[in-house]
């Protein structure tokens, strides 16, 4: 069984994300390809929610969490590029679209509405953060 929550880094898929970038071994390009489709993966949606809590704490619109322990948050934002940063934001408005954009919304949506929106709207605010520095 998997780790299941509501946060950004309460998944399996951004933990993962968080060691690799600790080790030096994550590639944004192995998701950045995906921008152009219409349905968002889980993997690819929690993927965009991990890197942009990271965006936000290097832009300080949020206090670093116990979970970037080890991380530059700064120096890994300056690393990606325009586009790099385009896609984290189109795949977060599509994550949090509807169940037909994504499947991330989809599986939080059989939870029921209070679910969706105790997860939704976190997102929602760090994607119009985000919007105001591009």
């Amino acid at each position: 069984m998997g780790t299941w929550g509501s946060g950004p880094f309460e998944n399996d898929a951004a933990g993962d994300l968080l060691s690799a970038i600790r080790a030096g071994e994550f590639d944004i390009t192995d998701f950045t390809g995906h921008v152009d489709e219409e349905y968002v993966e889980v993997e690819d949606s929690q993927a965009a929610i991990a890197v942009a809590e990271i965006l936000a704490v290097a832009h300080g619109l949020l206090p670093a969490p116990p979970q970037l322990e080890g991380i530059d948050a700064v120096a890994y934002t300056e690393s990606l590029t325009p586009e790099q940063r385009e896609w984290i934001l189109a795949t977060l408005e599509r994550t949090i679209g509807d169940p037909e954009t994504s499947e991330l919304y989809e599986l939080w949506a059989e939870n029921g509405p209070e679910d969706v929106e105790e997860w939704r709207a976190p997102i929602l605010t760090r994607l119009e953060s985000l919007k105001t520095l591009s």
